[in-house]
């Protein structure tokens, strides 16, 4: 994996606040995953989000979409992608590689250059829908949701002319997606990622202090609350997210699990 992409902790806690932010807003779930995926584009400074609930389409590499659900896109960008993402006769030449992954790993991010090589990224095929779209660089957060072949996918995309995404957003993306379990399905279906929106608010605000770097008496005091009722709070978090310490829960939201390198 190579040496591992520690997220600053400035970011650690824009992340964290985006998160907790997001688990209080009332709304529909479709609200929610707008603002968190809003949030998390102008984090990594993508121009524009898409998130699709699929499944592996028979002997074909292109998704059958059951759900859709876009940010950042013109009405005419969107149409045409949706049309890239099922013409079976110009398929997009990261698809092959993102399902094979699909069977190997329950959940990844990548960017286009670890799935492609650039010769086959900017090849004429590809690069007419390079064009097509107006986006030069894509990175993919993927979640396999079953044993059948469905997947939630979502796509992180830079306009043409612009850097690619570095491997520190690479990971803020990956560990952002990953911490909300709603945000990969819809009402019938199930995830497999660990969460902060379960956590009871007072347990959410008690996180963010944690990650504020407060210790638990400032924690009491800012809260005006008894230490013992801080630490049974804290003990909670720490069971949640399977840690022992501040220190491992700040690892956690700094290094993710490695799954966003190949």
């Amino acid at each position: 994996m190579g040496e591992e992409v520690l997220i600053p902790e400035p970011d650690v806690r824009q992340i964290v606040r985006l998160i907790g932010r997001v688990a209080d807003l009332s709304g529909s779930r479709s609200t929610k995953r707008r603002a968190l995926m809003t949030g998390l584009a102008q984090l990594i400074d993508a121009d524009a989000w898409a998130w699709i609930i699929s499944r592996a389409a028979d002997d074909h590499n292109n998704p059958a979409i059951a759900y859709f659900q876009h940010g950042g896109y013109t009405e005419e960008q969107v149409a045409r992608y949706v049309q890239i993402m099922q013409d079976r006769e110009n398929t997009p030449v990261e698809y092959h590689a993102l399902n094979q992954l699909r069977f190997t790993s329950k959940r990844f991010t990548r960017r286009w250059d670890q799935l492609v090589t650039p010769e086959e990224w900017y090849g004429p095929g590809n690069r007419q829908i390079l064009d097509t779209l107006g986006f030069e660089h894509v990175m993919y957060c993927v979640n396999v949701l079953d044993d059948s072949g469905l997947f939630s996918g979502i796509t992180l995309k830079r306009r043409t002319g612009r850097p690619n995404f570095t491997p520190l957003q690479q990971r803020i993306a990956h560990i952002v997606t990953g911490e909300i379990d709603w945000l990969h399905r819809e009402e019938n279906l199930s995830g497999v990622t660990r969460q902060v929106h379960p956590l009871p608010p007072s347990q959410r605000t008690v996180l963010m202090l944690l990650m504020e770097g407060n210790n638990k008496p400032k924690i009491a005091r800012k809260l005006g609350c008894s230490y013992n009722t801080v630490k049974e709070h804290v003990k909670a978090i720490y069971t949640h997210f399977n840690v022992h310490s501040t220190a491992e829960l700040f690892h956690h939201f700094r290094a993710g699990d490695g799954l966003d390198a190949g």
